[in-house]
């Protein structure tokens, strides 16, 4: 019998500052990837040095890609005309995911590497996409975290 693979919904993505600024004060509306997350709703974003610790989690829609006959993003956010216009620094980043939402985790340094190892068995700090632990989903339920903006229409 074959086992049924789990569809995952919620991505710890590594980011670095400015861009996670960028993405908390509302002046990146798109977070532009070389790869689809296949069922992502949720960016659990892990801010890298000084804070090594996830600080904030995003609702996203089903990635935008660039091709024929798609329509262009909105000019309303950092990247999003570069996209647009296959600026070639934008070379290979075709699928655009919308920020919906962004939660602040209420934790006072948000869910530092060492939680993340010591209490969710993680083995290293997120460099690239990965998995979102289940303990780290029930410790920290995404709703319960603190709504910081919620500007943008989310998907039908």
């Amino acid at each position: 019998m074959a086992s049924k693979r789990q569809v995952r919904t919620d991505m710890i993505l590594a980011m670095n500052d400015p861009y996670m600024q960028q993405i908390i004060d509302g002046t990146k509306t798109y977070e532009f990837r070389k790869y689809d997350m296949v069922g992502i709703k949720r960016i659990w974003f892990y801010r890298t040095l000084p804070h090594s610790a996830i600080t904030h989690v995003c609702e996203v829609n089903t990635a935008v890609t660039r091709g024929t006959g798609s329509d262009p993003l909105p000019n309303d956010g950092l990247g999003n005309l570069e996209y647009n216009q296959k600026h070639p620094d934008w070379d290979g980043y075709d699928f655009a995911y919308r920020i919906n939402s962004v939660y602040e985790i209420n934790a006072p340094n948000g869910i530092p590497w060492a939680n993340m190892r010591d209490q969710h068995g993680m083995k290293s700090p997120p460099r690239g996409r990965v998995s979102l632990p289940p303990s780290i989903q029930e410790q920290f339920p995404w709703k319960d975290q603190t709504k910081i903006r919620s500007n943008y229409s989310t998907e039908a």
